[in-house]
Formats: structure tokens, sequence, C-alpha cells
């Protein structure tokens, strides 16, 4: 891989990974949804966690000093909690296909489904959560999966908000002469801003390629004049009872067709949340559950020095940063919360401190 243009992948989806597809599910009335990494075969993987009240099933299995080194697929879901449940129904189908981690001496495999959960649950929910309401949703995910999907306010992203605005579900791309692939797919249901105070313009607009986020930088660059490091500084500046703890967060996954040992997709994972906290600001705080699973089909063999793994993982981290963006640009208003495009079409502004949820 030699210096040269960066360009996105033909669907500038995670999917333009080979062996990636992904399932949306929503339940409209419950204002919840589930997304499905569906993997044709296993995958290395790793994972880190940067927030403080993070959701999720089977993470320290991923950790480079533990054994299992590939998983079978990947959940992102809402619902916290009661979606976790939705991993145990995809274990089930995938141990029906021979899926999975095999026992020695046995005939049991253990498919081997990472889960991570956003906090999405209204006082609406309160009578009617469960966690059977994920294991239908997966089921219908599952079976849906495909090389595209719909972002912005569907799957997992259903039901998230960012800050005063709709979250929702981003992905994007990027590929080098040779295949050579790296993608990425992130839920933002963030406590943080992912605009830049006293703009429309998203932070992540730096890092927009092909016009994925409508041209946002080329469009909104003269509103940098209303910027101010004191509004910046004191946008971040809310009252202690104002937020709980766990109700936001941003989930991602990385993927990447470059062979990469186990360690190495960790210390991507580690870097990546600079890409994240190039997209939102403030990121890993206490009320965030903030986590990243980076995963590779190990089908591209590089030759790997220091200098290509960092240039590999700074890209990683700038897909990320991207497929936030595209998470906020592509959602649309739900529920009372307006989508970044309504926002822009109705000229409307947020004021100081209400970037965030109330």
């Amino acid at each position: 891989m030699t210096r040269t243009k960066v360009i996105t992948g033909s669907r500038n989806l995670i999917t333009d990974i080979l062996g990636v597809k992904v399932g949306n599910a929503e339940n409209i009335d419950l204002g919840t949804g589930v997304t499905y990494i569906k993997l044709s075969k296993k995958f290395k993987a790793s994972a880190a966690v940067i927030g403080g009240a993070p959701a999720s099933r089977e993470i320290d299995l991923l950790n480079p000093n533990n054994t299992v080194e590939y998983i079978d697929g990947i959940i992102l879901s809402g619902g916290s909690v009661f979606g976790l449940a939705s991993a145990s129904e995809v274990v089930d189908i995938l141990y029906k296909e021979n899926r999975g981690y095999k026992i020695r001496d046995s005939n049991i495999s253990i498919p081997i489904v990472p889960c991570a959960s956003i906090y999405d649950l209204s006082k609406k929910m309160s009578k009617n959560i469960s966690s059977n309401i994920y294991i239908e949703l997966i089921k219908h995910a599952y079976n849906s999966a495909g090389h595209d999907f719909r972002l912005g306010s569907y799957g997992a992203g259903y039901g998230a908000r960012s800050g005063s605005i709709k979250g929702g579900q981003g992905s994007a791309s990027i590929r080098f002469p040779g295949g050579a692939t790296i993608g990425a797919i992130s839920i933002v249901n963030s406590f943080g801003s992912t605009l830049i105070p006293g703009t429309n313009m998203l932070y992540s607009s730096f890092y927009e390629l092909e016009d994925e986020l409508g041209g946002n930088l080329k469009n909104f660059y003269e509103d940098l004049i209303n910027y101010s490091t004191d509004q910046s500084i004191n946008d971040i500046s809310i009252d202690e009872n104002q937020k709980q703890a766990g109700k936001n967060t941003t989930i991602s996954v990385i993927a990447t067709n470059i062979e990469l040992s186990k360690l190495q997709l960790y210390k991507i994972a580690k870097m990546s949340f600079t890409g994240l906290s190039r997209a939102i600001r403030p990121v890993g705080t206490s009320f965030d559950g903030d986590l990243t699973f980076v995963i590779s089909s190990c089908e591209k063999k590089l030759d790997i020095s220091d200098q290509l793994f960092t240039t590999i993982s700074s890209l990683s981290a700038d897909t990320l940063t991207r497929s936030i963006g595209r998470a906020i640009y592509n959602a649309e208003t739900r529920n009372g919360i307006i989508g970044y495009k309504d926002m822009i079409n109705n000229n409307i502004k947020l004021k100081l401190k209400e970037n965030f949820h109330e």
C-alpha cells in the first residue's frame, strides 16, 4: 500500500468487506430496533470500551489476552440489557448451522456472538418492554441481512438520539488499489454533540468523502465565524442532575479484510476512539457506554510494518468518524426529535447547551 488518494468502497458501507452483510429490524410502536452484522465465516475480533456505562456481552472474551480469537456475528441493539437477549437467539440459530468455537473431542460448537446495546427506553415502553421483543427483532434482522441497508433511523439506530437531535445508524468505507478495504458501522446515541457549537456543521464534515454528507463543509464553512473557544467550552458545562449514567452510548464495528492479529485489532479498537472524539464532543463520559468492535476476515495478506499498521489504524479511525457523520446526516425526524436535514431545511440552530439530551 503506497500513498494514494483515499476513495470510498463501491457501496460506501461496511458490507464492502467480503463476507459481511447487515440486517435491520425495528419495532415502530416501541421506537426501538436491532442491527445484525452477519458474517459468512468466522472473523478474527477484538474490542475496546471507553465509556463508563456499557451494556454488552462477550466483551471480555475479545481481550487479546484471552483464548478465543474468532467470532461468528455481532449484534448492535436498542433496549439496553433487554436487547442483549437477542444474542442468545442468534447463538441458537448458528449452533444449528454448526458454527462456532469447536470443543475438542466432542461434536459441540460454541457460537461466539458479541453484543452491545444502546439505551433507547422511554416511559411508554415501561409496561411492554421485554427481552422477547429483541428476540423477535433479531430473527427478522438475521433473515433480512444483505449488502445494502438503510442509514439513519433504522435498525438499532431507530430510537437513538444525539444531544437534542435525532441519532441513528451510519456506515462508511474506504478502499485501496489492490483490494485492501476498511469499513465501519455506528449506532449514535451520544451524550455529546455532533455539531460544532454556533454552527450547523457536523464535526465529522472535515473527513467527508465524495459528498457523503451533502457537502457539509463546503455548505456551512461560513458558519465558523460564529464559533468561539469560550462557546465550545461552555457547551459542555451542564448541571450534575441533568443526566443519568447509562442512557447514552455510541457503539460501532470496524471491519477490514487485512490480515491482522488479535492484539493488532485491539490496538485499532483503542485508537478508534480518536475517530469517535473527532465526530462527537465529549465522548467516553460517565454517561456513555462507548464501545468499538474491530473484526477482520484476514483475507488480504500484507507485510505489516509499524508504519503501515499506523496508517491502517488511522484510516480505521477516520472511517469511524465518517460513519458517525452519516448516521446523523441521514437520521429522520421521529417522535418529536428533529432530524439533521429537517433542522437545516428549517434554518434551526441549536442554542448553547441544547446540543445534549434533555
